[in-house]
């Protein structure tokens, strides 16, 4: 079999088995690519996600991710779903498509080890990659033809596959023709910029994680900045506000929404994990951990662990109570049951940062004149906050800083 016909079988194959727009790549160095990335990193807006910044000459060296590899496969797995009309028996916060269904990182390389089996790939001879190596998934893809790399920093694929998709790879010993580069472009179209409500899209193809929402709600370890928490609205879990604006997308959802969402695998649509919206009070009222773990079960949800996710959702009940999230007619139908679930909160979780975040949230109903939310923030012991929470929250107690 030539390496033409080699190739062909792949990616055939590899159709059958789920996968889309399936590109082959060389395991050469993308030295045009190290100077972006580094200056990425030295402008700081890689925030405080470390593994992204050891040893940045790696990531442009697939052969260094898997030194016996002769080709590297490059995969699409779409994620798009449509989001359905929230639900009115709850108060919800909003969750990312693509982490609507099960952890993508298990079930693609569940996948890819199933593709290596109809492949008759020995498994010491492949290395199957979805997010979790220091490469430059993005830059690799550019480089052979699935896509380009839009304003947002995402890969916008051709032919109008949009941007909803998870990028998997099979390092393999196979000498096979690489794809080359497919040119597009977002011309003078910055309607993700401007619709970012934290104002994370600095440059073209360029995100400053400090803002990014995706970052602040799953990435992030320590307390979501008291000046961007209004910006966040009702987004508990990551952010699609920069890829629903995008006309590559909607056009998408105009034209082929029905076979679209009939390409997602079932494990990564909503019906699978915990869907497009999170139940806020049930997530501040768990007693445990144990009970966060059955909450959010095989999802991506389990990133930021129970402490992230609950500072979210404080910050979201806060966005509810300050009219940022929601109707008008949800915000009053539950606002007082917030407020006192909050209370609750308060009275119970001693951990510092979180206390800050749900003091936050009563403030925003105090703003509002909900004089029982005053008192129970003029009822906190201050004592309980560390000194820069207290500081702070100051101003929640109407202490001029």
């Amino acid at each position: 079999m030539s390496s033409r016909e080699l190739k062909a079988r792949i990616i055939e194959v590899g159709a059958s088995q789920g996968f889309h727009d399936i590109k082959v790549a060389s395991t050469e160095a993308m030295h045009e690519d190290l100077a972006t990335y580094q200056a990425w990193l030295d402008k700081g807006y890689a925030a405080d996600m470390a593994y992204l910044k050891r040893d940045p000459a790696r990531r442009v060296h697939p052969a260094m991710s898997a030194p016996q590899a002769r080709s590297v496969l490059i995969l699409k797995v779409p994620y798009t779903s449509t989001c359905q009309a929230p639900p009115d028996d709850r108060v919800w916060g909003r969750v990312a498509r693509y982490a609507v269904g099960l952890d993508y990182h298990e079930i693609i390389r569940a996948r890819l080890e199933r593709l290596c089996e109809a492949l008759c790939i020995l498994p010491a001879s492949a290395r199957a990659a979805t997010d979790d190596l220091a490469l430059y998934e993005q830059a690799l893809a550019r480089r052979h033809g699935a896509g380009f790399i839009g304003k947002n920093s995402l890969l916008i694929g051709p032919k109008m596959s949009g941007s909803y998709h998870f990028i998997a790879e099979l390092f393999v010993d196979l000498e096979l023709e690489p794809d080359t580069e497919y040119v597009g472009t977002c011309g003078s179209c910055f309607r993700c910029g401007t619709a970012c409500p934290t104002d994370a899209i600095v440059d073209s193809g360029t995100v400053d994680s400090n803002l990014c929402i995706s970052y602040l709600t799953i990435e992030n370890k320590y307390g979501i900045d008291p000046a961007l928490r209004a910006r966040l609205g009702d987004w508990a879990f990551g952010c699609d506000i920069c890829q629903e604006v995008c006309p590559y997308n909607s056009q998408i959802a105009r034209l082929d929404a029905t076979s679209a969402e009939q390409r997602v695998w079932p494990e990564l649509r909503p019906e699978a994990g915990v869907g497009h919206y999170l139940d806020l009070l049930g997530l501040i009222a768990l007693p445990d951990d144990e009970s966060y773990r059955r909450m959010v079960g095989k999802s991506p949800l389990r990133r930021p662990k129970r402490r992230g996710l609950t500072r979210n959702a404080l910050v979201v009940l806060g966005n509810w109570l300050g009219g940022r999230a929601a109707s008008e007619a949800d915000r009053s139908r539950w606002h007082e049951e917030i407020v006192e679930a909050i209370g609750t909160y308060i009275m119970q979780d001693r951990e510092s940062m979180l206390l800050e975040h749900a003091l936050w949230a009563l403030a925003q109903a105090g703003e509002r004149g909900d004089d029982r939310a005053s008192d129970l923030i003029a009822g906190f012991d201050r004592a309980r906050l560390e000194p820069d929470d207290r500081d702070r929250a100051d101003s929640y107690f109407g202490i001029d800083g």
